[in-house]
């Protein structure tokens, strides 16, 4: 009747799920990460940063985008589209990085 720690019944409280999650099996995975590999391919061939449909460069992998989306679920798309980009961004500030040090002549010979 009561939860652990309260004194009433709380009208804040969320409702309970009107199904249980159930865990994707071991092929629902892999279909998801193929989906996202394939997709990801297409973003790079047209050189498009950001997965989510927002780019230009990503009209060309709507068929892509659609397998990603039926085969992975809302919070591994969210996941994914956000470890790419943080990915991308991490390279090409290693890469920036790199071309400024190969750059300064005091790093010459060493």
């Amino acid at each position: 009747m009561f939860g652990f720690g309260s004194s009433s019944a709380s009208s804040s409280t969320p409702p309970p799920a009107s199904e249980p999650t159930v865990a994707p099996t071991r092929e629902q995975r892999k279909h998801c990460w193929e989906s996202r590999d394939a997709y990801f391919a297409c973003l790079d061939k047209g050189n498009v940063m950001v997965a989510g449909g927002t780019e230009p460069g990503e009209a060309g992998c709507k068929a892509e985008r659609k397998g990603y989306e039926v085969h992975c679920g809302k919070s591994w798309i969210d996941y994914f589209n956000k470890r790419r980009t943080l990915e991308l961004r991490q390279k090409a500030t290693v890469e920036a990085a790199a071309r400024q040090r190969d750059s300064n002549p005091a790093n010459k010979g060493l």
